[in-house]
């Protein structure tokens, strides 16, 4: 087939489909396989940010879609990478350090991009607590979702040290506290789940907060230890959200 800035003996089709791919990569629209090939080690042509917004138009798809689709563009692949590759310091802190306040920019929105998929990515688009992995009908959206164990609300930092990927049901149940990790990553489940009503807390017979208080339940992780959320955050979760 036909390669970047070299054309072989190819068929017409193929010969075609390169001047496309290359007339788009004039307009940034597209980056060259070159380019891909730093960060993914695959050459292939990959949308960026300027082609993911012309694409979503033409397809009548609204452009906030981009924080739930599992599309990547060459911007946020290089946002996953750099979270992937982050250094993991001994005296890690979780919260950004003299932040200012927070205006919603497009540096902003892309760091949120790469932070989810990093994470969803590195737990394989499963929940770490209960291994729920599903996505819709039309393959577009995964179910599991990005959960900042330092929430984003006290200036928890968008980094993979500070993450767990979770089914939305438990994301909520640890965001308020129901439940937290001890330094094992072993679930600590809040003393107040006893004094439920015993119609509250389950789905049909199924008594989803007394699973969480079982002992020795362990969350999945990934297999990279270096990406594992850090003791730092967990603790910070445990002293300032778990409501004992």
């Amino acid at each position: 087939m036909a390669k970047e800035n070299r054309i072989k003996r190819s068929s017409l089709w193929h010969r075609l489909l390169f001047r496309a791919a290359d007339s788009l990569a004039k307009e940034r629209l597209v980056s060259r396989p070159t380019q891909t090939m730093l960060l993914t080690n695959k050459r292939e042509w990959m949308l960026t940010e300027k082609g993911y917004d012309h694409a979503l138009k033409i397809l009548d798809i609204p452009i906030a879609q981009k924080n739930f689709l599992p599309i990547k563009s060459y911007e946020v692949q290089k946002i996953v990478n750099k979270i992937r590759a982050q250094a993991r310091p001994e005296n890690y802190n979780p919260l950004e350090v003299n932040k200012k306040t927070v205006r919603v920019t497009q540096e902003t929105k892309l760091r949120s991009r790469g932070f989810r998929q990093a994470i969803i990515e590195a737990y394989n688009f499963s929940c770490a607590v209960c291994g729920l992995k599903i996505c819709s009908p039309n393959a577009l959206q995964w179910e599991v979702e990005a959960a900042h164990i330092v929430p984003r609300s006290s200036n928890g930092k968008d980094d993979i040290l500070n993450g767990l990927a979770l089914c939305r049901l438990h994301h909520w149940v640890f965001d308020v506290g129901w439940f937290t990790l001890d330094e094992s990553f072993r679930v600590l489940a809040s003393s107040r789940i006893q004094d439920l009503a015993i119609d509250s807390g389950k789905t049909w017979n199924y008594d989803f907060m007394g699973q969480l208080a079982k002992e020795n339940l362990i969350v999945s992780l990934p297999k990279e230890k270096t990406i594992h959320p850090h003791p730092n955050a967990i603790r910070w979760h445990r002293e300032h959200i778990f409501v004992i």
